[in-house]
């Protein structure tokens, strides 16, 4: 493999890491705003919905203009074997931190407020995922 071939999937990695993280704290973000709202306000529900709404505008004008060739996005798996592993290493604690994030929920039940609906647990879900993963690769890719 090139050296080009390399720092191009290296770049790639770092996008995936800052994207996953962004995602995954606007998603817990959404969570909470649905727990702690008190009354229908359409001003904060307009206010968030403005929010998520430039951030899915910003992640696609930073995937556009990152450079990178549209079938990169699309491979399962990174042609360098280091990438590769951390890349595994990273969806191993992914879904560990989703069975631990599901016991918790199945234990701690009764507590959870009636207000959460199943979409808003899904997405709870999805923002945990997608923070792990970023948090692995940010920290398998310390060096």
């Amino acid at each position: 493999m090139k050296q080009q071939d390399i720092k191009t999937e290296e770049q790639f990695m770092g996008q995936n890491i800052w994207i996953s993280l962004s995602a995954g704290i606007v998603c817990l973000l959404l969570c909470v705003y649905s727990l702690i709202k008190q009354d229908q306000h359409i001003g904060g529900l307009l206010t968030v919905g403005m929010g998520v709404f430039f951030y899915i505008v910003i992640v696609i004008i930073y995937l556009i203009k990152g450079g990178f060739p549209l079938k990169m996005y699309f491979q399962y798996a990174y042609k360098d074997e280091f990438l590769n592993t951390i890349d595994t290493n990273a969806y191993k604690h992914t879904s560990f931190a989703f069975g631990f994030c599901l016991l918790g929920v199945f234990y701690i039940s009764d507590e959870i407020p009636t207000e959460f609906s199943h979409a808003t647990m899904a997405i709870f879900y999805l923002g945990i995922m997608l923070l792990v993963y970023g948090a692995s690769l940010l920290w398998q890719n310390r060096d």
